[in-house]
């Protein structure tokens, strides 16, 4: 049978698009009529063709319940998108999780849904929302950042361009302090201040703060953010959400620019494990193939997975007046809920000793870490910068100083970065931090192997999420300090809601390097059990 595809409806009513599509030849009383799905398996578009439009809503939808509406013809790739306007437009003013919405969506939306259903990727019509330091083509990349306003990608990033090629769009932008440099609250420069959506008045720490604040609001489905010392882990924690910082080097970083090139890291925030598993298999930069297991998917299979051995140090919830942290008794019943659910969910907890042995390796690579920066700093962003023809005025860093584009309090790092003069590569600091790094990642590992352990277990800090535009309490202190500088993979997730704060409080998974499936599992067992995640209460 020769079928005939109809290209686009124009004014045709819907019953004379289905008399349309016809065997050729036949008389007009012999024509087959063709039903809704059948167009639709054709990739003929079925916009109000009847009514699932109003099934779909965006609110905490996961990448299969969006496939599987997209796929069975309950909605178009157009509504979908529509919706999340809508939403973003109702949600945005307060929030300010987005600094740039992608007009181009729609024209996407309408391409996707043109594709016959057995042509589809894997991503089909699944929103993203990228960090505005990770390149988009034809959407500014600011770094939040005012002096960057006119630096409009060329091109789109290499994991952009594996989401794109799966079928996913991008939704626009995301907000971040200029130049990823506060790991304590999102406001910047070009987007203002991101505000958590479970509470406005409080932060959502940074850098990755508007992906965080977009992704636990619903205004996407997958969030981009990248980390260089906890800008993944730390806005998941106060917003509900999971991230992943996987193993140094594991995902590509072309066309991202760069806060500190050997430690920045992109990775997925997402609402559920499953979401995040599925982004990250996208993610993983192919040449890293042989290092460990990348289907991480199979990692959410409980059935004939061994037991893990998931190790923490009481340590981490007592208050330790000399290495200056104060732990929240709220946040140890929430750890210790977790603890429990693991246990029942059949992980085996074991206590160890952690935090004395590691510590002052880890601050002493901390404090290499950022003596490193301003250099690698300067290195990256000329070189970032270099390579983008005509994409705006500023060509350099001395661009970016000389224009007073940025907030204040970017300006000390960004002068000190402009002094300097040497390379990454002939830099005592940065290579006292590569020394540093390797010997921390080893001793973690050293730990590990010790005491059989798969994985460690922490709060993401000693307090909740804190008032905006604040710096951080007395006795707050995050445990970032054990993935970010040394390469290690990590997983953050939430444990629940903080009662004094009303936000949620993160949990985070660390292991050996490559070891991604490893911590997925280990949170699997307990989301599966526990269900951790409450969405926040926002108008529709």
């Amino acid at each position: 049978m020769s079928i005939r595809p109809v290209a686009s409806t124009g004014s045709r009513t819907f019953p004379a698009l289905l008399t349309a599509v016809v065997r050729p030849g036949l008389a007009p009383h012999r024509r087959r009529v063709l039903s809704p799905r059948a167009l639709f398996v054709l990739g003929v578009p079925l916009v109000g063709c009847f009514g699932g439009h109003g099934l779909f809503d965006p609110s905490e939808t996961t990448i299969d319940e969006l496939r599987s509406q997209v796929k069975s013809g309950a909605v178009s790739c157009r509504h979908v998108v529509e919706e999340y306007r809508r939403l973003h437009r109702s949600l945005d003013p307060s929030l300010h999780a987005i600094t740039t919405w992608n007009e181009q969506a729609l024209l996407e939306a309408d391409r996707l849904d043109r594709i016959p259903v057995w042509q589809r990727g894997s991503l089909h019509c699944v929103p993203v929302v990228v960090k505005d330091n990770i390149d988009v083509a034809g959407l500014p990349t600011t770094a939040g950042a005012q002096a960057l306003a006119s630096n409009r990608a060329g091109s789109s990033a290499e994991i952009v361009q594996r989401f794109i090629a799966a079928g996913a769009i991008v939704l626009g932008k995301s907000n971040l302090p200029d130049f990823a440099l506060d790991g304590t609250n999102t406001v910047s420069s070009y987007g203002g201040q991101t505000s958590n959506p479970y509470k406005q008045s409080l932060t959502v720490y940074g850098s990755s703060g508007g992906t965080a604040a977009a992704i636990a609001a619903s205004v996407g489905v997958i969030g981009l953010g990248s980390d260089t010392y906890g800008s993944l882990v730390q806005p998941a924690s106060a917003t509900g959400l999971v991230a992943i910082r996987p193993t140094q080097g594991l995902v590509p970083s072309q066309g991202i620019l760069p806060l500190m090139t050997l430690q920045d890291m992109p990775g997925p925030m997402t609402r559920t494990l499953r979401d995040a598993a599925i982004a990250l298999e996208l993610l993983v930069d192919k040449a890293q193939a042989g290092m460990g297991s990348q289907d991480y998917t199979q990692a959410l299979k409980l059935d004939g997975k061994r037991m893990l051995q998931v190790g923490y140090d009481p340590l981490v919830l007592s208050d330790l007046p000399a290495v200056g942290w104060t732990t929240r008794p709220e946040v140890t019943a929430l750890f210790n809920q977790a603890l429990s659910q693991l246990t029942l969910a059949g992980q085996k907890t074991k206590q160890v000793s952690a935090v004395m042995p590691l510590l002052p390796m880890l601050q002493e690579l901390t404090n290499a870490s950022f003596a490193c920066m301003p250099v690698d700093f300067k290195q990256g962003i000329n070189s970032y910068l270099a390579s983008r023809a005509g994409a705006g005025p500023i060509k350099s860093l001395s661009d970016i100083v000389a224009s007073g584009q940025y907030l204040t309090s970017a300006q000390a790092f960004l002068t000190s970065a402009q002094a300097q003069t040497d390379s990454v590569q002939n830099s005592m600091a940065c290579q006292k931090y590569l020394a540093s790094k390797d010997s921390a990642a080893k001793a973690i590992t050293a730990l590990m192997d010790q005491q059989e352990l798969d994985v460690l277990v922490y709060p993401a800090a000693t307090q909740p999420a804190y008032a905006q535009g604040q710096m951080p309490p007395k006795g707050w202190f995050g445990f970032q300090i054990l993935s970010s500088p040394t390469g290690l993979p990590s997983l953050s997730m939430p444990m629940g809601i903080e009662p004094t704060s009303g936000a949620p409080m993160g949990l985070i998974f660390l292991s050996r390097k490559h070891q991604e499936a490893v911590l997925i599992q280990a949170a699997f067992a307990l989301e599966s059990r526990a269900q951790p995640r409450v969405s926040p209460s926002l108008p529709k």
